[in-house]
């Protein structure tokens, strides 16, 4: 998933997309504060809670990542994306193509493939 991240990747919207987003969230998806929301999480599924200086780190970097996006951090990032997308395929090799499960081998690979095949067009 670092990868994808680190590459920006948006898919494309499509009907279902605009449904699933209509269906998920109260408000217009485009009307989210998503800075707000950040660390808004259901009661059930917070296991432990963030301290407050891992909200405000989180917050920081969000204002700042901006700056990761000029020269030289850019060239950091693409180094980056090279060496993350190394170890996938040695992954691969190593275990002779063979997942310990579908999720690792949908959810990671073929999805990173997706991404690469349609970063290059």
């Amino acid at each position: 998933m670092a990868y994808i991240y680190g590459k920006r990747f948006v898919g494309r919207m499509t009907p279902i997309v605009v449904s699933l987003r209509e269906e998920l969230f109260p408000i217009p998806y485009d009307q989210i504060n998503w800075n707000l929301a950040r660390n808004h999480c259901a009661e059930e599924d917070l296991y432990v809670r963030h301290p407050l200086i891992q909200d405000i780190l989180w917050a920081t970097l969000q204002n700042i990542e901006h700056i990761f996006h000029q020269w030289p951090c850019d060239k950091l990032r693409e180094k980056a994306l090279r060496i993350a997308l190394e170890h996938i395929h040695y992954e691969d090799e190593a275990t002779q193509y063979i997942c310990r499960g579908p999720v690792n081998k949908v959810q990671y690979e073929v999805l990173i493939s997706y991404v690469i095949k349609l970063c290059l067009v």
